[in-house]
């Protein structure tokens, strides 16, 4: 191989690496500016004792929003539960994707959300 051939490869070589990495930086540099544009799925789980589906349903939640990339967030509504459920609605709103709201204030914020009914039926009722 001849200087010229040489010298012809490696400017090819710069060629190609070069456009990698501006094809690299504009795919970053778009996602990072579609970071903040992204909406927040957001959900509202009525819980009345459902201390035994509450984890379950907000780790699919995650686990959904993980997968699909787009963020979640996650209110949690108690209708006074009797059992653990409000103890794990404690921990669960210490994250930064959840947060509970009183019942009281339940009603007016149900507009625009996908709401999730964890409630436990009662027999017989």
């Amino acid at each position: 191989m001849t200087v010229m051939e040489e010298l012809v490869v490696w400017l090819l070589a710069a060629f190609g690496f070069s456009s990698l990495l501006v094809m690299i930086a504009d795919r970053w540099a778009s996602r990072m500016g579609s970071v903040t544009e992204l909406s927040h799925e957001h959900y509202r789980l009525l819980v009345h004792n459902s201390e035994q589906v509450l984890e379950r349903a907000v780790r699919s939640l995650l686990f959904r929003s993980e997968w699909s990339g787009k963020p979640v967030r996650i209110t949690l509504i108690d209708e006074g539960s009797t059992d653990d459920t409000s103890r794990m609605l404690s921990i669960l709103t210490r994250e930064p994707y959840c947060c509970g709201v009183p019942v009281a204030d339940s009603q007016a914020e149900l507009v625009g959300a996908i709401v999730v009914d964890l409630r436990n039926k009662q027999e017989g009722a």
